[in-house]
């Protein structure tokens, strides 16, 4: 049965609420590496975004993704918040994109891809910022937190998208 665009609205709707709710909930959860990781959070909100890439393509999961990061950054604050979540959201959405088109990339292949892309977007951006290349000598460090937060994000996505409730709203 094909979604009428009440439908599709609503479905998409959903998803950014489901994102915002997550990056929400990620605000209260304390980051012990912090003295290493400065920032470094792991993403729940790319949950959202991996799943929407997987089952509604590039076009509505850019939608979804740019919805949530006006929204998120309006509870955020600074406008550098705005400019980070660009710059590593869209590359993060580009880098699994890319991923998820070459044959044999798991989910949690396109998740690494996804969080190595989502720091290299957000630390160009710091050298933007401050007009100082340097900041891509902390690349190797947030190489390591993406590691992580890949590996977490393309687990939980894989068990969400094999789910049998999941499938429902796949194929309504």
């Amino acid at each position: 049965m094909k979604k009428n665009n009440t439908q599709k609205l609503i479905l998409l709707s959903l998803m950014v609420a489901y994102s915002l709710a997550l990056y929400i909930l990620e605000t209260f959860i304390p980051n012990p590496l912090v003295a290493l990781f400065p920032g470094a959070k792991l993403g729940l909100s790319n949950i959202i975004t991996l799943i929407c890439l997987l089952n509604f393509g590039f076009k509505d999961t850019f939608t979804i993704l740019s919805v949530r990061i006006i929204l998120s950054s309006i509870f955020a604050g600074p406008v550098s918040y705005l400019l980070f979540s660009i710059a590593g959201g869209y590359l993060s959405l580009a880098g699994m994109y890319l991923a998820s088109k070459i044959k044999g990339f798991s989910i949690i292949g396109v998740s690494l891809c996804g969080a190595i892309m989502h720091n290299i977007g957000q630390l160009l951006m710091a050298a933007m910022i401050i007009e100082n290349l340097s900041m891509i000598s902390y690349l190797p460090f947030m190489l390591g937190a993406s590691i992580v937060t890949g590996v977490f994000i393309g687990i939980v996505v894989k068990f969400a998208n094999d789910s049998k409730a999941f499938s429902k709203i796949k194929t309504q």
